[in-house]
């Protein structure tokens, strides 16, 4: 193997015996092994620097590349060899992952920033939109209403009896109540429009000037039977022949609309309510001229309806009771009505 000594120091520039034999080998045409030639290098005292020719360099399977990198006209301290060799695959690693942590950080910091500005630009939009809405609302409410006649009638007759003992006292009131029951068939109240709303049997007490008991003196019976129907042309009819048969109880008439009536009546009305409420909103909203382009909000009112007053309790018995002819009972009408509530958008 050349040397060049004639550029570098005799005293830092040596030839290693053993390297003759690779050189000799590698000249004969037959491949070196490069594991012994490497530990061969990191034997070679740590103080000698080694400078190869191309030529010398090629023999020992180096590629021109390696040789550009690692050794023509490379000078390299052999005392930092077993550093290297122990080192660099650590190092490498070190910098592999460095390099991909550094990578991998700037793209996600810079898809992170495009993501929240898109969504910030978004959000800032979607706000401006919505407060533009929000600043421009009308707010109507749309009423309909309509009169109905009551088709469904509810009354309520019952008998009380007293007496001595609860037994007594039950018996009395089977028997009145018996005699009701078959007086109203009679007048046309079928069995399937009566039905039974209240029993209770109590007992009845002598009480001192204090308020406390001083005896039992009897008990009272009570049966209240309801009658609900849409016959509404026999009303005094049923209760004169239940006051005759031994009702003394008469809880009151109410007239009411029927529930599928009822219904039907309201899902009509809700349209008059809110074709109602449009109208007056195209009115307002027309006057300041704006338009209306959505509705933010709806509530409709459904409960609203007056029925009439039904007859009291000492109304109806005194007409039942009294010698005069009984007076008439005449249904009324229920005003019924729907309200609709309704926030505008307008632009």
């Amino acid at each position: 193997m050349n040397l060049k000594n004639q550029n570098h120091n005799p005293k830092i520039s040596i030839i290693v015996p053993q390297l003759h034999i690779y050189l000799n080998v590698a000249k004969m045409g037959k491949r070196i092994n490069t594991d012994e030639f490497s530990l061969l290098l990191i034997k070679i005292p740590r103080s000698v620097i080694i400078i190869f020719f191309s030529e010398d360099a090629a023999l020992l399977g180096m590629t021109d590349v390696t040789l550009n990198y690692l050794y023509t006209p490379l000078i390299f301290n052999l005392s930092m060899i077993d550093h290297i060799n122990k080192k660099t695959l650590q190092l490498n690693g070190y910098i592999f992952f460095l390099v991909l942590f550094i990578s991998v950080s700037i793209m996600v910091i810079y898809s992170e920033r495009v993501q929240i500005f898109a969504q910030t630009v978004s959000i800032e939009n979607d706000n401006q939109t919505k407060q533009e809405y929000v600043n421009n609302t009308l707010y109507i409410s749309g009423t309909a209403s309509e009169k109905a006649k009551s088709d469904l009638v509810t009354i309520s007759i019952g008998v009380e009896t007293a007496n001595r003992t609860a037994t007594d006292a039950v018996v009395a009131n089977s028997l009145k109540m018996n005699n009701i029951v078959f007086a109203l068939n009679n007048n046309g109240v079928s069995e399937d429009e009566i039905s039974t709303s209240q029993y209770s049997i109590n007992p009845n007490y002598n009480y001192s000037q204090s308020g406390n008991i001083l005896e039992t003196t009897g008990f009272t019976a009570t049966n209240t039977l309801k009658i609900q129907s849409m016959n509404l042309s026999n009303i005094s009819l049923w209760i004169d022949s239940a006051v005759n048969a031994g009702a003394n109880t008469i809880g009151g008439i109410d007239f009411q609309v029927s529930e599928k009536r009822l219904d039907n009546l309201k899902n009509m009305l809700i349209e008059d309510a809110i074709a109602n409420a449009r109208q007056k909103a195209n009115i307002t909203s027309s006057a300041v001229g704006l338009n209306i382009i959505g509705i933010k909000s709806m509530m409709i009112d459904t409960d609203g309806f007056n029925p009439p007053q039904p007859f009291s309790n000492e109304f109806v018995q005194r007409s039942a009771l009294s010698d005069a002819p009984t007076t008439p009972i005449i249904p009324g009408e229920q005003e019924i009505s729907v309200s609709a509530h309704i926030v505008y958008l307008l632009r």
